[in-house]
Order: structure tokens, then C-alpha cells, then sequence
């Protein structure tokens, strides 16, 4: 039997041997996180150098002189549309008639379209006034814009609100009052364009897409001037849904790059906490992986992207995320990594839309005194759409007495992309009377 001293030297051997085993495994722990953490800062050093190999040919967001306030029209788009005040039914009847020419809306909906408008005449007087201004910012002055202080429901709405507002006007013959609403339009998907984040390249790109279907209810009528062509032709959207969405990935990656998760507090949530766990496993430990394996995404997309959304492979959202990642990557890289692939064909469509609204208007403004049957032999844009990799098509419809400019395939292109029945998913032709405006003054 042990006396007690050599029971208390054994557990005193056991502890110091425990306290030696704890010390070799936090120091085995440390070197460990310490390798893992060089591994990670060295394959973010190789993705960046890749990527910029690629990718560093494209341009980068330039930010704008700062203006104040009262001269910035994205202020007063973000005030317009804040003043909107209307039941769920309004704002529902808002998106649809916005979507559609004015000529196929009922007497119910063009009743509803005016009471609306009416009712919401200060928000509206607000919009329009946003169009008065070239500077548009929606970041505070000389700093870079982030999610949090772009209030991205209240400019869709405005924007929707303007949109009626060009429809209704020009069916009514109020020919300023639609053209005005057309150059606020405009302005915004510019400014937008040229804002250097994801969501606010979306909406630029649905925005240019408002714009030029609004604008085909002028170019299909018989009745307008050609002063009035003239005029349009300068109200157009002026920037690139292609380029612009270039320089927003590319300058969105070079600040996720650069910052890593502090990139994901700025754009998402600025009171985002860490607790000592969860810095050493995220900050410490995955962070430079997480961004690497971004970087790579973000490559993959762009790669694909490249391409005609026409011509992309089926299994192109799959393909984008490489090798799988484990748990731990998917779920910090779902902050980076939104549907860049919707984000690229909705620059695609704008962009097609765009060249196909050109090349209507185009027709039209060679034909000053009507168009005839042979009016497609004056078409002289047979470059292809960035949409489908084809050119846009022209035919006369004998029957209907209109000659039919469209995008073959479009709609196809857009079907894995777009949610069916969205107004994004079509892409409808433009349709162009033939012979002279006899009977109907000119606008």
C-alpha cells in the first residue's frame, strides 16, 4: 500500500506531465494554425497573381467629383421614390403597367394608371427632377458607396413610377411630359451603370431595359416627328451595360482582394461582431482561403461570361464553383459570391436591347417621310447581339403592315436566367408602321 507522500508525488507527476502534454499541444496547435495560415496568405498571393494576369487588362471604377446634394440627381431619385406612398395593389399595379405598352392596357388599367399618377404627384415631381441633373452619386460625398446607405426598393419604385409616367404620357399626347420621364429614366440606368456594385449594376441593367421597352411605344408610332427622333436619340442610356459590368467585378474583387471580410462589414453588416473563436477559425485561419477561392469564382464567371449567354454551357452555375469546397468555404464565400451569371445576362439583355432599340430608331430616321416593304435593306447594323452572338433581324409583315425587328433566340437565352413570367424573361420585337402618317397630326 502507498504511503500518502508517494501518492502526492504521483499526482504531482501526473500534473506536471498533463501540464507538459496541454503545453506540446498548444504549441503543436499554434505552429499548426500559424502553417495553415501561410498556406492560405500564399494561395491568395498565387489566385491574385492569376487573376490579375487575366483579368487586370479591365478597367476599374473611377469615383466622380462629389456634388452636393441638391445638384446630385440620386438624391433626389432615392427622395422620389421614398415619398411613394401607395397600398400593396398600387405598387402591384405599378410593376405590371410598367411592363407593358400603354397601348394594350384597358380603360380599367389607364383609369388606375392616372389615379395613381395623381395620387402620387409630389413623389412623382420629385423624380422628375432627379433627370435635371448629369451628376449622379449615390454615395456620401468622397467616400465609397456601400449597401447599406443605398435604399434599393425606393429607386426601383421610382423608377417603375417613371416609367408609367413615359408610357401614359405619350399615349396622351403629353409628348414633353414623356420624354422628360424618358431622360430621368436614362439618367438613372447611367448613374447606376456606373456605380461599382453588383446590385446596383442589376438595376442599371433592368433599368436600360425600362427605358428602351418604354421607348418602342414612340418608335411604333405612325405619328411622331422626326424633331422628335431627333430629340429621343439623345435621351438614350449613354453607358455600356458590358463595360460597366466589368469595371463593377473587377473593382468589386480587387476591394474583396484587398479586404477580405472587411469587405463583408462595410457592404452587409457593419456591426458585425467576431468572438475569439470565431476570428481565429475565420479571420485567421480561412479568411485569405476564402478569398482565394473568390478570386477564383469570380475568374470562372467571368470566363463564362465572356461568351453569349446563348452559347453558355447547361451547367454553367454549376461549373463556376470549380472543385466543391467544404462547408466552411461555402458559407463565407455565399457574402462575395452572388448570381454573377444573372448579374452578366442582364448586362447582356440591356445591352441587346439597346442595339436593337438603335436600330429601329435608325430605320425610322432614314425613312423620314414613311417606311415601305424594302425598308430592312436600309438596315445597317448586321453586327452580332452580345446576347446570342447573332444579329439582330429585320422583316416586313405583309399582312400586319409593320416591319418586325427582333432578336432571334433571345428569350431562349434568357430562359435559364430569368424566373418565367418576369418581364425580364421577354424580349419582344420592335414593330414599325409602314407608309406615311396620313390622318394624325405629328408629334
Amino acid at each position: 500500500m502507498r504511503s500518502p507522500s508517494s501518492a502526492r508525488e504521483l499526482i504531482r507527476k501526473l500534473i506536471r506531465w498533463s501540464a507538459i502534454g496541454m503545453g506540446v499541444l498548444a504549441i503543436m496547435a499554434v505552429l499548426g494554425a500559424f502553417s495553415f495560415h501561410t498556406y492560405g496568405a500564399h494561395q491568395l498571393k498565387t489566385a491574385r497573381s492569376e487573376f490579375d494576369a487575366r483579368w487586370g487588362h479591365l478597367p476599374r471604377y473611377t469615383p466622380p467629383p462629389p456634388v452636393p446634394d441638391e445638384e446630385n440627381g440620386a438624391r433626389w431619385l432615392m427622395a422620389g421614390g421614398q415619398a411613394i406612398i401607395c397600398s400593396l395593389e398600387d405598387q402591384k399595379t405599378i410593376g405590371t403597367l410598367s411592363g407593358e405598352s400603354a397601348r394594350g392596357w384597358t380603360g380599367t388599367e389607364q383609369a388606375r394608371a392616372r389615379w395613381i399618377l395623381h395620387d402620387q404627384q409630389n413623389a412623382l415631381g420629385i423624380l422628375l427632377r432627379s433627370g435635371s441633373f448629369e451628376a449622379f452619386h449615390l454615395g456620401a460625398e468622397g467616400a465609397r458607396v456601400t449597401y447599406n446607405e443605398i435604399d434599393f426598393l425606393s429607386i426601383v419604385m421610382g423608377l417603375r413610377l417613371l416609367t408609367v409616367e413615359a408610357r401614359l404620357a405619350w399615349s396622351e399626347d403629353r409628348v414633353s411630359d414623356s420624354l422628360a420621364a424618358l431622360d430621368a429614366i436614362s439618367k438613372a440606368a447611367d448613374g447606376l451603370l456606373l456605380t461599382p456594385i453588383v446590385m446596383t449594376s442589376t438595376i442599371g441593367s433592368a433599368t436600360t431595359r425600362w427605358s428602351a421597352s418604354a421607348a418602342t411605344d414612340l418608335l411604333s408610332d405612325p405619328c411622331v416627328s422626326t424633331a422628335i427622333l431627333d430629340e429621343f436619340r439623345d435621351l438614350l442610356p449613354s453607358e455600356d451595360p458590358i463595360q460597366s459590368c466589368n469595371i463593377t467585378l473587377t473593382t468589386s474583387i480587387a476591394e474583396i482582394a484587398d479586404e477580405g471580410l472587411d469587405y463583408v462589414e462595410d457592404f452587409h453588416d457593419p456591426s458585425m461582431s467576431w468572438s475569439l473563436p470565431s476570428w481565429v477559425s475565420n479571420r485567421y485561419l480561412l479568411e485569405d482561403l476564402v478569398v482565394a477561392e473568390t478570386l477564383e469564382r469570380w475568374g470562372r464567371f467571368l470566363e463564362i461570361g465572356q461568351q453569349p449567354a446563348a452559347d453558355w454551357p447547361t451547367d454553367a452555375a454549376h461549373s463556376s464553383w470549380g472543385d466543391a469546397p467544404w462547408q466552411p468555404w461555402i458559407a463565407l464565400t455565399g457574402a462575395f459570391t452572388p448570381n454573377l451569371l444573372s448579374v452578366r445576362v442582364g448586362a447582356q439583355a440591356a445591352s441587346t436591347d439597346l442595339q436593337q432599340l438603335r436600330a429601329a430608331l435608325d430605320l425610322r430616321l432614314a425613312s423620314p417621310d414613311g417606311l415601305d416593304g424594302d425598308a430592312c435593306s436600309l438596315m445597317v447594323d448586321t453586327r452580332p447581339t452580345v446576347l446570342t452572338g447573332k444579329p439582330i433581324s429585320c422583316r416586313y409583315d405583309e399582312g400586319r403592315g409593320v416591319i418586325v425587328i427582333e432578336v432571334p433566340g433571345a428569350e431562349r437565352a434568357l430562359s435559364d436566367y430569368v424566373s418565367a413570367g418576369n418581364h425580364a424573361s421577354r424580349f419582344p420585337p420592335i414593330e414599325l408602321p409602314v407608309g406615311s402618317a396620313v390622318g394624325c397630326a405629328p408629334k
